[in-house]
């Protein structure tokens, strides 16, 4: 007659968990007797009116340990670990019986002819007393020499790294300087002004011969004004200038700048300020042929110059001017060899 026996689960599963939060329940008990009592205070009040706590991000810390930042102490720390271990190695496997070298310091035991093996650092000492002891003077005096060689060599490696280093810091020092005194140091630009070549050009143009054969076709003198305004942000000091207004077909290989006799009363220009009105007058009349070239493109009127200033920094600077005259767009930059540049 079999005999058929049912497990109910989750009758087991009942008692497990009621067993469970007794001994939860007791173990909290006497936690809360043995614990100090903790006099609860009444919640403050909070302000009608919600104010939001300012929460400050820190960025997170580096808490890399130094040995990893250091590659060659980290290097150094691996190998000595790595020669402890083999040392410790060498002293659990010096008593079995297979034994390259016995040992002379310690007791007899089950290697190799009854003798206990010789230990890492033992081995490597009697190694060394052993070539010691067989070495050839020559061979020693060659082998210092290749020490002190070595050492030599790397001495002078860390000195050209050091000093590529301080060459490195040197030179960006300086374009950091550089760049601080472009940013900060005088820009003198020519700013021109008032002019009468567009109405003595249309008069010119419009000019219709008389009758009479004595009277004189017209001539005209022209002229521009300008000053010199300073972009930068420290004051300059004015020490030469010179203009030319010139009615030439072409530019020649060279322009030659003569000084003005008259300066400007006040010859620091500060941060922003310009000089007063400067006037440059053609040397000859206009003529109404030398209108209707210009007219045509043939001709045209130049205006060049220079400015010789020196700045705060007390180094002495240049800027060059060069412009062509068009009819309508009037003078335009005209970039000729390094006549059109600021140093």
């Amino acid at each position: 007659m079999a005999i058929t026996t049912t497990i109910n689960t989750e009758a087991i599963e009942r008692f497990w968990s009621s067993c469970k939060r007794s001994v939860l329940a007791a173990f909290r008990k006497t936690t809360d007797s043995s614990a100090p009592a903790v006099v609860r205070r009444p919640a403050a009040t909070t302000p009608p009116r919600q104010q939001t706590q300012q929460q400050t991000w820190a960025p997170p810390s580096d808490k890399r340990s130094w040995v990893t930042q250091e590659t060659r102490w980290f290097a150094a720390i691996v190998i000595m670990v790595f020669l402890a271990l083999i040392e410790v190695l060498s002293w659990v496997t010096s008593s079995w019986p297979l034994c390259m070298v016995a040992s002379t310091y310690q007791t007899a035991g089950s290697g190799a002819g009854g003798q206990t093996c010789a230990t890492f650092s033992e081995g490597v000492i009697r190694f060394v007393a052993f070539l010691w002891a067989h070495a050839d003077p020559n061979a020693i005096t060659a082998v210092a020499a290749i020490i002190i060689a070595i050492f030599t060599w790397t001495l002078w490696r860390s000195s050209e790294k050091s000093w590529s280093a301080n060459q490195v810091a040197a030179e960006a020092a300086k374009r950091s300087a550089d760049a601080l005194m472009i940013a900060e140091q005088a820009h003198l630009l020519a700013v021109f002004g008032v002019s009468n070549i567009a109405h003595v050009l249309s008069d010119l143009a419009a000019y219709v011969p008389s009758a009479d054969e004595n009277a004189a076709p017209p001539k005209e003198r022209v002229f521009v004004q300008y000053s010199l305004k300073n972009y930068g942000r420290t004051p300059a000091i004015l020490k030469e200038i010179s203009h030319e207004l010139v009615h030439w077909n072409k530019l020649p290989e060279e322009l030659k700048y003569f000084a003005v006799p008259a300066m400007p009363k006040e010859l620091a220009i500060g941060a922003g300020g310009g000089t007063e009105s400067l006037q440059c007058t053609l040397a000859l009349p206009l003529t109404v042929e030398a209108a209707t070239s210009i007219g045509r493109g043939d001709t045209f009127l130049w205006f060049y110059g220079h400015v010789v200033y020196e700045d705060a920094f007390g180094r002495e600077r240049e800027h060059r001017f060069l412009y062509r005259y068009r009819i309508g767009p009037g003078f335009q930059p005209y970039y000729f060899k390094d006549y059109n540049r600021s140093t």
